[in-house]
């Protein structure tokens, strides 16, 4: 007689968790007492570093309360406000990039396909999440609420609008990542649009509704001014949307925990590779690999274009292909266009011919993402190799749509440089300051990866496969030696085109590294 089999009882995760913890530290090769001691040196850096800062902080604040006056008090009252806004659409950028809701891949392929409850397994992680978020913002808050001229309370409030702004959006991110919503991208354009409107007005002093330090007749003095602080109207109008926001981020944190459970393996696999390629990228200071790791996660699940016939041949069939990329993606040069603001919003808190400095690096910093044709071509040398084209005549077809687009960025900032300078002059420097930035972007998107089949360097830190401590300065490198002379009259233009274009003629041979 055949009894029936008694089925096997499902553990519960908090079992399993504690399973899969004891097996990690039973086969921990260090203790924490020895990873901090042999974290020593870098502790004791991170110490330094941080008493340092600190010193220049208390520092600045006293230069800014000795130099500002009334031309640049709308911009530096603006300024908290700005980095808030910042903070929140990077944060939602970030969880909409990676994922807040995470599982390891480990975790992934062994647990969430057995009957457990996935609520159980992946609540930890979002709560970790959530903690992070919360930290980080207020780490980044703590800087410009110093600077800002805000009393404590002031300061306290705008680190709490910011950290529940940025917890808001990263409860949007897991909701719409739960249901695969479009919701985050919506929050997205409008965090930005937000921080777009606000830097508008900073740029043309428009800011009299805003929160703002009480800037008196007799508080322009440097005694008086480190006792600044908003008003009780402004205080109490942050405190209220403080706790507006953090009412909402508490809503969408508990929505988030109560629909995690209903995530789906497959929504969870397009994120479980991109934090081992992230760590990969950053170990090995690679900022280019970075670069590709975070379009191909933003490219992977929707994956999908329509193809379209016809067109030029030769180098302008790239050019073309990049024209069709950017009306099938417009949003790197809607954020080229948006930040035409930040030169602007410089020059408003007058900081004279510097104003080329920030016009330069924006668009440095903005240039990467325009330039996506160009970075798969570099990287990929068997692509190059079919399209039976130089190097040269590569780089150059697809620098027709960004190169384009970065010269008429730097053009629309003409009007922020000092208004002594004649107009050949203002013409000249506009156009340096393109060519700065084209170079600059170039140099970036063209460098090669690290060599790892090659003999080691010596250095203090170690060997270092060659290439590797220089990728991260790759880039930035050519926007000081171009930019920096920009700073010194008629010769220093001249220098700095002769250097940008010595660069870009560099760049475009084969024998580039």
């Amino acid at each position: 007689m055949r009894t029936a089999e008694t089925p096997a009882e499902i553990p519960a995760a908090r079992e399993l968790r504690a399973q899969m913890r004891a097996w990690r530290r039973g086969r921990a090769e260090l203790k924490i007492t020895e990873v901090f001691s042999d974290a020593y040196v870098a502790l004791f850096t991170l110490a330094m570093v941080a008493a340092l800062g600190g010193n220049v902080v208390l520092s600045l604040r006293r230069l800014a309360d000795d130099t500002c006056v009334a031309a640049c008090g709308d911009v530096r009252s603006a300024a908290p406000w700005l980095v808030a806004l910042a903070t929140a659409l990077a944060t939602l950028a970030l969880a909409r990039l990676l994922g807040p809701v995470f599982s390891p891949p480990a975790a992934n392929g062994w647990l969430l396909s057995t009957p457990v409850d996935r609520g159980e397994l992946l609540r930890p992680g979002w709560w970790r999440a959530t903690a992070i978020t919360l930290t980080g913002a207020g780490a980044v808050l703590i800087l410009p609420a110093m600077l800002s001229g805000f009393g404590f309370a002031d300061g306290a409030a705008l680190m709490a609008v910011g950290g529940a702004s940025a917890l808001a959006c990263v409860g949007i991110a897991a909701l719409s990542q739960i249901h695969e919503h479009r919701a985050a991208r919506w929050c997205t354009w409008l965090v930005t649009l937000a921080l777009w409107i606000l830097l508008g007005l900073a740029a043309t002093r428009h800011l009299g509704g805003a929160p703002t330090p009480s800037l008196s007749t007799e508080s322009m003095t440097a005694a008086s001014m480190n006792t600044e602080s908003m008003t009780s109207a402004s205080l109490a109008i942050v405190l209220t949307i403080a706790a507006g926001i953090a009412l909402v981020a508490a809503l969408l944190v508990w929505r988030a925990r109560v629909d995690v459970a209903a995530m789906s393996r497959r929504v969870l696999a397009h994120t479980e590779n991109v934090s081992p390629s992230l760590s990969g990228a950053l170990s090995s200071l690679d900022l280019g690999l970075m670069f590709d790791v975070l379009l191909a996660r933003r490219w992977g699940p929707r994956a999908r274009v329509h193809t379209r016939t016809g067109g030029p041949q030769g180098w302008m069939a790239l050019a073309h292909r990049d024209l069709l990329r950017a009306g099938r993606t417009p949003q790197p040069f809607v954020l080229l266009a948006g930040l035409v603001l930040v030169p602007y919003a410089a020059a408003e808190a007058d900081v004279g011919r510097a104003v080329v400095l920030a016009t330069t690096l924006v668009g440095l910093l903005a240039g990467p993402a325009l330039c996506s044709g160009m970075r798969v071509v570099m990287r990929t040398q068997g692509l190059a190799r079919m399209l039976a084209m130089g190097r040269k005549e590569l780089i150059l077809a697809h620098l027709v749509v960004p190169g384009t687009a970065l010269m008429l960025f730097s053009i629309a900032t003409a009007w922020t440089l000092p208004a002594a300078l004649p107009p050949g002059e203002s013409a000249v420097l506009v156009i340096a300051c393109g060519l700065s930035t084209i170079a600059s972007t170039v140099r970036w998107v063209t460098g090669k990866p690290p060599n790892y089949g090659a003999p080691l360097v010596s250095t203090p830190m170690g060997g270092l496969p060659p290439g590797l401590s220089s990728s991260v300065s790759r880039g930035f490198d050519v926007w000081a030696v171009t930019a920096l002379p920009l700073m010194f009259g008629p010769v220093g233009v001249l220098v700095s085109m002769a250097i940008s274009l010595t660069v870009m003629s560099y760049l475009l041979s084969e024998s580039a590294d």
